[in-house]
């Protein structure tokens, strides 16, 4: 082998381990379902626009998650429905919180914005063959429930109001904007 053939290959070894690895990533990125996390944002930023007060609009909120306005409608609905948001029409109108930041658990949004979500699903395509493919399915079925459990477990310790203590803490003056919560 030459020593160019030793550069080519090892050129190409490259690039096909980074297409390799870096391609499941972006499969699983668009496959992540982020209306959990969206909807968090939408209903911190709603929370922490009350204490400024500062209006909260589709336009405004979708300008933060970069997304279209029809997709916080989407996301709001089912938060409107269970009383977590509230919405008024007109010149002030815009999104507040149903109740106190304090009486929101994280929980509630999770449950609102995925009722029917799975964390994840199980194949029943695959042949039964031997003890793990009969069972698989069944035994998958009941962890991920009991990981459904553990999740809102958490979920249901954590307030909208403990959400934005974190984040401020996390912050620790890193915004750009410098937007802080007003006292």
């Amino acid at each position: 082998m030459r020593s160019g053939d030793k550069l080519l290959d090892s050129f190409t070894v490259s690039a096909l381990t980074v297409w390799f690895f870096q391609k499941p990533a972006v499969v699983c990125a668009l496959m992540m379902d982020t209306r959990f996390s969206s909807a968090l944002q939408i209903i911190i930023t709603v929370a922490v626009n009350e204490k400024n007060n500062t209006r909260s609009t589709s336009d405004a909120l979708a300008a933060k998650l970069d997304a279209k306005p029809s997709l916080v409608r989407k996301l709001v609905a089912p938060l409107m429905h269970k009383n977590i948001l509230v919405s008024s029409e007109g010149y002030q109108g815009g999104y507040r919180l149903g109740r106190p930041a304090n009486a929101i658990y994280l929980s509630e949004i999770y449950l609102a914005v995925m009722p029917d979500k799975k964390i994840w699903g199980t194949r029943d395509d695959i042949p039964a063959e031997c003890f793990i493919s009969s069972n698989m399915n069944e035994w998958s079925a009941k962890l991920g429930k009991e990981a459904e459990q553990a999740l809102l477990g958490l979920l249901g310790e954590k307030s909208v109001e403990d959400a934005i203590s974190e984040l401020a803490t996390i912050d620790g003056g890193k915004c750009p904007l410098g937007r802080t919560i007003a006292p």
